[in-house]
């Protein structure tokens, strides 16, 4: 793991395309800003997590039961992102 000490504006860059900021520090709390490709997913670790462990819950299920297979729910954290077209029917 890499340790890095900031003060308030100052940032790290994470590959090219990617800058964490910190916006403010109160007490124990870091405020952070983010600049990523609006493609990239960000989580709180502690939903990460969870996403994980239910993704591996589900596919234990599905192994272990004769029916078809389901999609990870990280599949459809994805769908938001797709455009909706509309067409107008006269």
């Amino acid at each position: 793991m890499l340790v890095l000490s900031r003060k308030i504006n100052e940032s790290i860059q994470i590959g090219t395309d990617i800058e964490v900021m910190v916006i403010d520090v109160r007490g124990d709390v870091v405020r952070l800003g983010i600049t990523a490709p609006q493609s990239t997913q960000i989580w709180r670790k502690e939903l990460w997590d969870v996403i994980v462990e239910e993704n591996k819950a589900a596919a234990e299920t599905v192994s272990s039961s004769s029916s078809a297979p389901q999609l990870p729910l990280s599949t459809f954290s994805k769908l938001s992102k797709i455009p909706t077209v509309h067409v107008n029917n006269k």
